[in-house]
């Protein structure tokens, strides 16, 4: 590796969390590493994390006898992707709102950055490197404490005339459903991410009048649905059954190849894919299934990072 010249740069910030990663053009990791982000505090606190990170991996790069040629970040909440800057806020990083990413690093470095929702990113790692890879038409969702998505059009991130595009956890399953944070109504958020299935079950529980385990998660659900406890069955597929209709929406509109699951609640295992796939090839028109697969996310904790460096690989090499 050695004086092989050219490095990038990923970054995938996180609430709790900056993963960074060093690595090649052709995408290949050389160095990673992990600090506390400082998501509670300033932005300029969370930046100074951040400078830290690009700090570490330009000294190695230099090591080595090469130099960082570009960057790539994914961050939580809307970013405008021409601006390289957040529009708006972001719930797990209170002071992060419109920081300007692209602006503010640039100037410290003077090597190009472009910046990314984190679940564009992830998509585009599990399209370049993961359980998508070679697919063009692709849909990729996350759960977990919400739920997030992207959307891979003929090999590209689809991200919508404001960049607001993709939101997948925010397809209405039930115009008369729950109220939702983001202002809609019987969102898909609001009955399969983790907190909802989590409420759900304690909800079954309460009614049947059935004491309630200690710190329940998901985890508690699938383990006391494998001993057949009747709630947490019922809870699971209902689960299956709003995120099956959501994503059978979804393939009806974009007729991808793949259906790419990622998160916490992913690592539920084979059989709760399966499920959601017979939802999906119940609801959704039968041209749109032909060919069509619902994988598993390959790449986990380092899928932010790796697309983070893809991104940064791909803008660089489009505009040299």
């Amino acid at each position: 590796m050695a004086g092989s010249g050219e490095f990038v740069v990923g970054l995938d910030l996180g609430g709790t969390f900056l993963k960074y990663a060093l690595g090649t053009l052709k995408g290949e990791i050389y160095h990673k590493g992990k600090k506390p982000s400082k998501g509670e505090e300033s932005k300029e606190a969370i930046f100074g994390v951040i400078f830290e990170a690009i700090d570490e991996c330009i000294a190695i790069a230099k090591e080595n006898g090469g130099s960082v040629v570009a960057m790539g970040l994914g961050s939580p909440g809307a970013v405008h992707f021409d601006l390289g800057k957040l529009m708006g806020n972001t719930p797990n990083l209170p002071d992060w709102g419109d920081a300007d990413v692209k602006g503010t690093i640039e100037q410290k470095y003077n090597i190009p950055i472009w910046a990314d929702n984190d679940a564009n990113v992830m998509t585009l790692a599990e399209s370049r490197q993961g359980a998508a890879k070679g697919c063009e038409q692709v849909i990729a969702i996350t759960l977990g404490t919400g739920i997030g998505g992207g959307i891979m059009v003929n090999n590209q991130i689809y991200r919508g005339t404001n960049y607001a595009g993709a939101e997948l956890g925010h397809v209405s399953i039930d115009y008369n459903g729950r109220p939702c944070n983001c202002g809609g109504t019987g969102c898909v958020e609001q009955y399969a991410s983790a907190p909802s299935m989590v409420r759900n079950f304690v909800e079954k529980l309460t009614k049947n009048s059935t004491p309630v385990p200690e710190n329940v998660t998901t985890k508690t659900i699938f383990e006391m649905a494998a001993k057949g406890d009747k709630d947490a069955l019922d809870t699971i597929d209902e689960t299956c059954v709003t995120l099956g209709s959501a994503l059978a929406s979804i393939v009806n509109i974009f007729n991808p190849q793949m259906i790419v699951i990622g998160g916490g609640v992913a690592d539920a295992g084979e059989e709760f894919m399966k499920q959601i796939f017979n939802v999906v090839k119940k609801r959704a028109i039968s041209p749109a299934l032909k060919g069509l697969k619902l994988v598993k996310a390959q790449l986990g904790n380092d899928a932010g990072m790796i697309g983070a460096m893809s991104l940064a690989a791909e803008m660089y090499e489009m505009k040299k």
